[in-house]
């Protein structure tokens, strides 16, 4: 399987449809006053909440209580299988309001969209590297980005919290740019409960929902695309005391899969350096590759109630958008667009694993709920979609013009790579994408409707490691089958190489854009799996 391919992803697109190969037909708003965008971005949100009880086959104690986003959620679409591009902060965030996939330059340990620190501008990106970009290939700085593309077209752009990874990433694409001080994360225990006197504005999340509810006030007559960063449940879990108090710690349980996949590639494991970072942390041995039970259930405890937190201050918001009238008395809530996110998913002891930075389900799925005043609500699509789909989708939404793509010197499509999900919210239950992609590191991952595969390289691009998984019969992905499926993980290979290697203007020969200019391609024949004669499906091994 020697395949040499690491323009990954950012060149990926085989199985996708780029953002300009749909008009921006679907605006549905009138033409004196175009609708506004709210777009939350949730720091390490995955999608265990209620929006998400079916389709995860979440009940009882594993569910988080989100009364306000469910009922964001009913009013709106709930995309089922959301996949981010990068499951890490800064580079899922840069590739989202780029609308470009991550790329990683050729036999380098590093490219565009593609580290935690990952930066607008090139620049920046190569100092904290030290390395300098090859000739022939775009800034990234030189597409128009997502809040850029509103200004362009006379929005007032807000930027609050935790946006774009480094607050002074794109500050000309923003009229109003916002980072409230919050506490220093690092250096710190992982969690802290609060005290009774500490309510929801003592922390930052509580002073950011403030701030903007003030500001939707001075903004209810104008186009607006507001950009809010919720600094919550990333680490540290510290909410007021009430939030702890929903989940008690005799009710908190730990995952079935509190260990390593069987046949898990030792390039998919890391050692959860990102809690590291944080003091206190309690291991039940010297080895220190497990926390104790108990120290997990209150880093579980912690992410739950710093999720329910960050609901309540959603709630709060919304709540402001619906009691705020415009002079024509409309309220702001029937005229704003509200799309909610997760950066990315993150890891609640799954597979021995916390935080994010791997090529699990766990941590590059996460919630999306797009909530338009012109589309019915109430849906659910399962289909697979991805982050860089937002940029199309939001355009559209808007009735703007999608800005031109950037082109490389090469002749390659550098931006706007996604599909706009309006058509999808119209109507959940059509065909779409048969995969979609994703990157951490060196592992390059497709994810299609049944099955999960990733390839993990070295620095020379030679293939190291793979693992597969079938979501059918192994959902949590606790038996990685690759080394009993050779035809299917050529045939996975095949397309994750067209995906990786394939000119990015030649896309659209995998794509049939025949019908409704929907993104129906063209069907994937994978061989059909072999299974494991014994223990599989399975938890993985017993701890």
């Amino acid at each position: 399987m020697g395949l040499n391919r690491r323009n990954f992803l950012m060149k990926c697109g085989a199985l996708g449809l780029t953002a300009s190969a749909i008009p921006a037909l679907f605006y549905l708003g009138n033409d004196d006053k175009k609708k506004n965008i709210i777009f939350i971005i949730v720091d390490d949100l995955r999608p265990q909440l209620g929006a998400y009880r079916e389709s995860l086959q979440l009940h009882g104690n594993n569910l988080i209580q989100t009364p306000n986003i469910d009922l964001l959620a009913k009013d709106g679409t709930v995309f089922e299988r959301a996949y981010c591009s990068v499951p890490v902060c800064g580079a899922s965030r840069l590739s989202l309001l780029t609308g470009s996939r991550p790329y990683k330059l050729p036999n380098q340990p590093y490219g565009r969209h593609w580290a935690y620190y990952s930066r607008l501008n090139l620049e920046a990106t190569a100092s904290h590297y030290d390395f300098t970009e090859p000739a022939g290939l775009n800034n990234p700085g030189n597409s128009v980005t997502m809040p850029q593309h509103f200004k362009n077209n006379g929005y007032k752009t807000l930027s609050i919290g935790k946006v774009y990874h480094n607050v002074d990433d794109d500050k000309e694409a923003w009229d109003d740019l916002v980072k409230l001080p919050g506490e220093n994360w690092r250096d710190i225990p992982a969690f802290e409960i609060g005290t009774e006197e500490k309510g929801d504005d003592y922390y930052v999340d509580g002073r950011t929902t403030k701030y903007v509810m003030d500001k939707i006030v001075d903004l209810k007559e104008d186009n607006f695309f507001y950009a809010v960063g919720y600094a919550r449940p990333h680490l540290p879990f510290n909410c007021p005391k009430k939030y702890w108090d929903m989940y008690p710690e005799e009710e908190i349980e730990l995952p079935p899969n509190f260990t390593n996949p069987v046949n898990a590639p030792d390039e998919s494991i890391h050692n959860f350096g990102e809690l590291r970072n944080y003091t206190g942390v309690e291991f039940s041995d010297e080895s220190q590759n497990y926390v104790t039970d108990e120290y997990a259930k209150q880093l579980i405890r912690g992410y739950y109630a710093c999720t329910s937190y960050v609901d309540a201050q959603i709630g709060r918001l919304v709540d402001k958008l619906k009691k705020t009238y415009n002079n024509k008395g409309e309220s702001l809530y029937d005229q704003t667009t509200i799309a909610l996110i997760g950066d990315h998913g993150w890891n609640l002891a799954e597979h021995n694993l916390w935080c994010k930075h791997s090529n699990y389900n766990t941590s590059i799925q996460s919630p999306l709920i797009i909530r338009d005043p012109d589309i019915k609500g109430g849906k659910k699509a399962n289909a697979l979609v991805e982050f860089v789909d937002l940029y199309p989708t939001f355009s559209d939404l808007a009735g703007l013009e999608r800005p031109k793509p950037t082109i490389d010197n090469d002749g390659s499509v550098f931006s706007l790579h996604g599909t706009s999900l309006v058509s999808l919210m119209q109507n959940p239950d059509q065909e779409w994408k048969k995969a979609v992609f994703s990157r951490y590191h060196y592992g390059d991952t497709i994810r299609t409707d049944r099955y999960t595969y990733s390839e993990f390289v070295n620095q020379s691009d030679s293939v190291l490691n793979v693992m597969l998984f079938d979501h059918v019969k192994d959902p949590h992905e606790n038996y990685n089958i690759a080394d009993i499926n050779p035809e299917l993980v050529n045939a996975l290979s095949e397309l994750l190489g067209n995906g990786a290697i394939a000119k990015r203007n030649a896309w659209r020969k995998f794509v049939d854009t025949s019908e409704k200019n929907k993104p129906v391609l063209k069907d994937l024949n994978l061989p059909k799996a072999t299974y494991p004669a014994k223990n599989y499906p399975g938890n993985g091994q017993v701890r």
